[in-house]
């Protein structure tokens, strides 16, 4: 049988992930007490490898301890293309749906954004319930709204990340960028949710497809329209690492309190 994408997909089921997460700009860190037990790169799997930096375009498989001797098994895929590089909705759904075919139910999305209102504090994560796509143009008047979960079960893993996340659910806006929001589009923006990104929008609605379920951790690396290049998103998503390094474990239970079971 040839070598592929199918074979390195099977090294994914083989490790029987509990719970996938995907990494956006500059926010890998192996979760606390974690250990990397193999890798995979993107391309082995088929799926499209960003250019942009701060993504490794790597499928990392690793574990972390969780209650008693027993662990919790992960699949870690470390950046994740764009549209603005030009990459198809298929492309920019493969990972998820990649997952969803090596046996993954959980997904804990995660990206580096721009608050667009006051609640949604530089430094903090905002647990998303929805995202408003404005991507791709709207089938009616209205842009489409992708569900991740009801705003009772976000409000529970924001309540788990304590003082690192905003108290109440929240809605992340995508947009193609590549370039970042100017003032007038913030005011304008902020009439569809609290955070805005360049991402989310085609892996949630991947996950719907294949019956995913999934959370949303956006992470506040500056004011919408106050940032002056990637490098400054990079800057703070190295520092919003720490934070979802500490609170990735206790999102994904908070999320998921039947996790415990599975282990």
């Amino acid at each position: 049988m040839a070598a592929g994408p199918p074979a390195a997909l099977r090294r994914v089921a083989a490790w029987r992930p509990h719970l996938a997460a995907v990494y956006g700009s500059g926010l890998w860190a192996l979760p606390e007490g974690g250990r990397v037990v193999d890798e995979v790169p993107y391309d082995a799997l088929g799926w499209p490898s960003g250019s942009v930096p701060g993504h490794l375009n790597v499928l990392k498989l690793a574990t972390v301890p969780a209650a008693g001797e027993r662990e919790l098994r992960l699949a870690l895929a470390c950046g994740r293309p764009h549209r603005y590089e030009g990459w198809s909705d298929g492309e920019l759904e493969a990972s998820v749906r990649g997952l969803a075919a090596a046996g993954v139910s959980r997904l804990v999305l995660t990206n580096s954004c721009g608050a667009l209102r006051p609640g949604a504090a530089v430094g903090r994560a905002v647990v998303c319930a929805a995202v408003v796509d404005l991507q791709r143009p709207p089938e009616g008047e209205a842009p489409e709204v992708l569900r991740l979960c009801d705003e009772a079960e976000a409000a529970r893993v924001a309540e788990a990340l304590d003082e690192d996340a905003a108290p109440d659910a929240g809605t992340y806006v995508s947009v193609c960028g590549p370039q970042f929001e100017t003032p007038a589009e913030v005011a304008w923006l902020a009439g569809y949710g609290d955070v805005v990104g360049m991402s989310a929008a085609p892996e949630a609605r991947a996950a719907a497809a294949t019956g995913v379920e999934c959370c949303l951790l956006a992470l506040v690396a500056n004011v919408a329209a106050a940032v002056g290049s990637h490098d400054d998103v990079l800057a703070a998503g190295g520092r919003l690492a720490g934070l979802l390094a500490a609170g990735l474990t206790r999102a994904a239970f908070a999320r998921w309190p039947d996790l415990q079971g599975t282990l």
